[in-house]
Parts: C-alpha cells; structure tokens; sequence
C-alpha cells in the first residue's frame, strides 16, 4: 500500500540531534518542520504537524504543553529523552518513548503506524440519548462497546475507557462545559484507540 510523506514537528534543544533527525527525516522522505528547541517557537506552528518528535527536556522547560495540543487534536506523536522516564506525566504513559540516541527510522515507522491506522479504526462515537440528544453517559457506553468489540478482552477495553476518564477528569477540573467535555472525550478516545490498535496489529 502506498503511503504519503508525513510532515513531522521536531522539537528538540540540542543542535546535534535535532540536525541528524532532520537530515534523516529528509533521506527518508518525509518533511521535517523546525527544528525547534523551545515550546514557544514550536507552537505557532503545531497545526502544520501531521506527526511530531518531542524531546521531553528542553532547557528548563518541557515539551508536555506541546503534547498536551498535539493530544487534543489526536496528531500522533512520541518523546525522545536521555533522561528518565518517570518524568513524563500519567496521561502520556502510553506513548512511545525513545531513549537517545536514536535513529529516525524507527521512530518514523511507529509514527506512521499511528497516522495511517487500520482501516477499522473508529470515528469517535455519536450516540443519542432518550431524548435524542446525547449525553456523557451514552458517550462512555459508547466507548466502552466499541473498545470491546475489538480490543483483546473485556479487562483491556475497561482499561482504555478509564483511561480516557481519568484524563478527562482534568479538564473538568479546569471548568470545561459539558459539550467540550464531550467533544474532548471523542478526541482522545479517538487517539487512545487509534494507538491501541496499531499496537495490536
């Protein structure tokens, strides 16, 4: 099957790396964007992004903000760091990580995984409610059917759906209204089954 060049967001600090990953990203024939070494030159452009490497320290700050985005907009991405892993925060704990150095080859093929997933990966779930509106219960019954329709058994669909509950449960805290709620429970379930699927093909 043939696949289309991806434009790759790449942040990371050190001059080095960040120019071996794009030459690499290049030879491989993908379009390198940036490279970038601070979150705050990185996003303006975050939306040209269609997948993203992301070095988790970047001088005194780090690139979860970026991560944060990109999860939003389910883009696909994964950190690159020399340092460990226990820094990355419980809402990213299944991403990809890659200890540096690395290559970008293998980084590219799990990113590409994640941006052409399998054809029966789902839209996320619009369910009606009683009265013909949908409410964040049918959303979750929802998630939690579809996940069991093709996830391995009924332990690892559960995991998912709470998964997405407990990130969502963020958003509550920062005041999101109900239909944000629900548009960013679609988002990330559509994100969180996406990964999970490539991962079980």
């Amino acid at each position: 099957m043939e696949t289309r060049n991806m434009r790759v967001l790449v942040v990371e600090d050190d001059y080095f790396i960040a120019d071996q990953l794009v030459r690499e990203i290049c030879e491989l024939g993908d379009e390198p964007i940036g490279p970038f070494a601070s979150v705050g030159d990185a996003l303006p452009v975050i939306d040209r992004a269609e997948v993203a490497i992301l070095d988790i320290k970047l001088g005194d700050e780090t690139s979860f903000p970026i991560a944060d985005r990109l999860m939003m907009t389910h883009t696909p991405f994964l950190f690159l760091t020399g340092y460990d892993s226990q820094l990355v925060p419980h809402r990213f704990y299944e991403t990809d990580i890659y200890i540096k150095p690395s290559r970008a080859e293998p980084m590219l093929k799990a990113l590409r995984a994640l941006h052409h997933p399998p054809q029966d990966s789902p839209a996320a779930p619009r369910v009606p409610g009683a009265d013909g509106t949908e409410t964040i219960e049918d959303l979750v019954m929802e998630m939690l059917r579809r996940a069991r329709h093709v996830m391995p058994d009924n332990a690892s669909a559960e995991r998912l759906v709470e998964r997405v509950l407990k990130v969502a449960l963020q958003k509550v805290d920062q005041g999101a209204d109900e239909q944000d709620l629900k548009n960013w429970l679609r988002q990330l379930f559509a994100y969180e089954f996406r990964n999970r699927i490539s991962h079980l093909h």
